[in-house]
């Protein structure tokens, strides 16, 4: 009995604790400047988890260093469930590009899989490329001789391509960008031939015309743009570039409290108003459990690990 007294008092002292959290406000850290996606979402998760929890629940925006600077500050809180991490793909590239990182992944535990969102390639209406084949055949009967823009060094839309790039064995020159904006004035004024962006952020411009879509770089169609092809459909299976947003907590947090934040953010990635302003920014709620999030984040971190290595990607 003895032996098992140590186990019962931990189950005791978890469970109450569990039943008393959250007993005060909660705070969403977005390693990423206000008004962007990852920031939209995380403030519609706020204001549901704190109808839910009867306590306050603030986003601090905390960005800078490609998310570290939030990473970090995340990395270092108590790991009591009361500062949580929402996050996109930064995570899973950071530990490849910087030399010197100041968290690991291993800080971590993945809470769940909010959001996803497609890559998509298009290309300039001064270009006479019509097919992500025919981009192909051009830059490998000319090497060297095309661009590509994206919003930014080691971005999902960088590392798409050049994955892309491995995969079917072509070259293109990369042309980063500071942002979706100047890419697309570029675009738009044919500076760039091609360049490759969220989808939600260039729907517009291909619906109106001004642009031409070539592909969304995953194995399948994206729901909000049936028209456009796959990679997938075209045989190059193995590129996908879709994005994500996640929740995450430092880890040590204990597994109750992990379990009834998943319970909430699942709740509330179902409830009709939340998914029809989600889709509104043109990103797909996903869910799933943790541990289902966590083996995608593995994965990722994975993959993108040996892209920047065979690309020799720095950070900027």
């Amino acid at each position: 009995m003895k032996f098992l007294l140590p186990f019962l008092l931990f189950f005791a002292a978890n469970s109450g604790f569990a039943q008393e959290y959250p007993a005060k406000g909660l705070r969403i850290v977005v390693p990423y400047a206000a008004g962007g996606g990852t920031d939209t979402v995380s403030r519609l998760m706020a204001a549901r988890l704190s109808t839910i929890f009867n306590q306050p629940v603030v986003v601090e925006n905390k960005p800078g260093a490609s998310a570290n600077i939030g990473t970090e500050f995340v990395a270092r809180a108590s790991a009591d469930g009361y500062t949580i991490l929402i996050t996109a793909p930064n995570f899973t590239t950071s530990e490849a590009l910087f030399d010197k990182l100041t968290w690991k992944f291993e800080d971590f535990v993945p809470v769940i899989h909010l959001v996803r969102y497609e890559q998509v390639l298009v290309a300039s209406t001064q270009s006479q490329v019509t097919s992500i084949q025919a981009m192909i055949a051009q830059a490998k009967a000319k090497p060297g001789s095309l661009t590509y823009g994206t919003p930014g060094t080691a971005s999902n839309s960088h590392l798409g391509i050049e994955l892309l790039k491995q995969r079917a064995d072509f070259g293109m020159q990369h042309v980063p960008y500071k942002g979706s904006g100047p890419l697309k004035n570029d675009l738009l004024g044919g500076h760039v031939p091609f360049a490759c962006d969220g989808l939600g952020g260039q729907m517009d411009l291909i619906k109106s015309g001004k642009v031409k879509a070539l592909a969304v770089l995953s194995p399948r169609r994206s729901a909000f743009a049936p028209d456009i092809p796959s990679l997938g459909e075209m045989g190059i299976k193995d590129v996908d570039a879709t994005g994500w947003y996640g929740a995450l907590v430092p880890a040590g947090t204990p597994p109750a409290v992990i379990a009834r934040l998943h319970k909430e953010f699942a709740a509330a990635l179902q409830l009709p108003e939340i998914r029809d302003r989600i889709t509104g920014i043109g990103v797909e709620p996903v869910g799933g459990t943790s541990d289902e999030f966590r083996n995608y984040l593995l994965g990722e971190r994975k993959k993108w690990a040996g892209v920047i290595r065979a690309a020799q990607i720095k950070a900027d």
